[in-house]
C-alpha cells in the first residue's frame, strides 16, 4: 500500500510518500487523478518546486520510475522543478544507476 501527503510551504510543495511504489500503487502517487491535475493546481498557485519525500519508501519498481519520468516531463513544461528527497541507500543507488540524477535533483539530509 502507498500513502501520500501533500503539504504546501510557500513556493515549495512537498509530497511525502510512504510504502512501496510499484505497478499496483504508482497510480496513488498523486493526491489528484493524475500528475497533470497537480501541475495545473501548482501553476495556478505559482509554485516552482515540488519536493517528493522518499524517506518512507523502501521500493520503487520500473512502473514507479516511469511515473516519475512522466511527471518530470509534465512538470518541466511548466518550469516546475521536482526534487527527490531522502531516498534510502538502495533507492539512491538505483536512481544513480538509472541516471535519474541527471534528470532530477536528489537531496539527502545528513
Amino acid at each position: 500500500m502507498l500513502s501520500t501527503k501533500l503539504t504546501r510551504q510557500n513556493d515549495v510543495w512537498c509530497l511525502k510518500l510512504n510504502g512501496n511504489v510499484d505497478v499496483a500503487t504508482a497510480h496513488l502517487m498523486w493526491s489528484t487523478d493524475n500528475s497533470a491535475s497537480l501541475v495545473k493546481e501548482m501553476v495556478q498557485a505559482k509554485v516552482k518546486k515540488l519536493a517528493i519525500d522518499l524517506t518512507g519508501v523502501d521500493f520503487i519498481d520500473s512502473h514507479g520510475l516511469r511515473v516519475l519520468l512522466n511527471a518530470h516531463k509534465d512538470f518541466s513544461h511548466e518550469n516546475i522543478q521536482i526534487i527527490l528527497q531522502n531516498p534510502n541507500p538502495h533507492l539512491k543507488r538505483l536512481l544513480r544507476i538509472m541516471q535519474f540524477d541527471r534528470v532530477f535533483v536528489i537531496e539527502v539530509d545528513d
